[in-house]
């Protein structure tokens, strides 16, 4: 069972008592051409890679250029990828949605943050997964990215939930609903705080009544595997 494999990994990284804690690191590789420069820049000045979240084993987090646009976690290397070019397609896409719906810098460069929050967070989400044991999957992931973010940045909560949702329209409707399922998280955790996820639509009407239990059920069941530093 999940609960009990949680637990096994907590008390097993307990019981090493004076060994130095897991930390995150993160290093920014060189940029090489002007977008990914561009991209680096959005990174840092957005701290979307900013973490307290104390994972069971060092985690490595690497910006840098890649042959395709992806974020990736490799479980052997224990290392998160962020590519250049995918911030510089997230970017352009939320510029271009943006621009259509004549929306102003500030919501613009809020949507932008919250988008690459939310994809860092999403791979953080599989490195804790199979760190503790899980099986992986989108979902599961999800539910650790959706624990995470509320632990480390409230402050984008809400613009990683729009801008997730807006970069699913054009992916269709299986990252749609994917997208909702993690908003619904988001959303869950605080209705009053996080109101405007379900009046953006972001959660389906039918759907938000039943997030605050979803998000309780998630919380229990892996909530004691997300844990901060101090």
């Amino acid at each position: 069972m999940p609960h009990s494999v949680i637990a096994l990994v907590l008390s097993i990284t307990s019981a090493l008592g004076a060994a130095p804690s897991p930390e995150v690191s993160v290093r920014y590789e060189q940029p090489s051409s002007n977008s990914a420069e561009q991209a680096e820049r959005l990174l840092k000045k957005s701290e979307a890679l900013k973490t307290d979240i104390m994972p069971p084993r060092d985690v490595k987090v690497v910006a840098r250029d890649c042959d395709s646009p992806e974020a990736t976690w490799s479980s052997g290397k224990r290392r998160i990828t962020i590519c250049y070019s995918l911030v510089d397609k997230v970017h352009r896409t939320i510029k271009g949605i943006s621009e259509t719906e004549e929306a102003d810098a500030k919501a613009t460069g809020a949507r932008t943050d919250g988008a690459l929050a939310m994809l860092f967070h999403r791979q953080l989400g599989h490195a804790l997964t199979t760190l503790n044991g899980l099986p992986d999957s989108v979902a599961q992931a999800d539910q650790f990215a959706a624990l995470t973010l509320l632990a480390d940045d409230p402050e984008h909560v809400v613009a990683a939930s729009e801008a997730r949702h807006l970069l699913a329209g054009h992916d269709g409707a299986e990252h749609l609903k994917e997208s909702a399922a993690f908003a619904c998280l988001l959303y869950g955790s605080d209705p009053a705080r996080y109101a405007s996820i379900a009046k953006g639509g972001w959660v389906p009407p039918e759907r938000a009544p039943s997030c605050p239990a979803e998000y309780e059920r998630v919380r229990s069941a892996i909530g004691g595997a997300v844990r901060t530093g101090p």
